[in-house]
């Protein structure tokens, strides 16, 4: 590589990646040795009303929507895949519609 300022030439010293060796290598990459995402680093994945499409994160501990009172639906009722954006209307795995019908919503109102 040429380093233009000074019209002289420049390298990068030669050698093992001693960044990639680094056991917080994977850490600061949001993962653990194993390649696994860290429980700081986890996907985050939401908790879905059926009724009014409000999105709330799993963390907080809502069952219910404040809205209208339906029960928040964690997994896809279809094939269970875990709802990972707040702005879902349908299924990333398998396409289900997760608004449902009104009467399916209706009928899981908390009594």
């Amino acid at each position: 590589m040429h380093d233009i300022r000074s019209g002289g030439v420049w390298a990068l010293p030669e050698g093992p990646d001693l960044c990639a060796a680094s056991p917080h290598r994977a850490e600061e990459n949001g993962g653990t040795e194993n390649g696994e995402p860290d429980a700081e680093h986890a996907p985050l994945t939401y908790r879905l009303c059926r009724v009014c499409l409000r999105a709330v994160p799993t963390t907080s501990g809502e069952q219910y929507c404040v809205n209208d009172g339906a029960r928040l639906l964690e997994t896809c009722p279809h094939c269970r895949a875990a709802i990972t954006s707040p702005y879902a209307r349908y299924c990333a795995a398998c396409g289900t519609d997760l608004a449902g019908s009104s009467d399916t919503a209706t009928r899981e109102y908390r009594s």
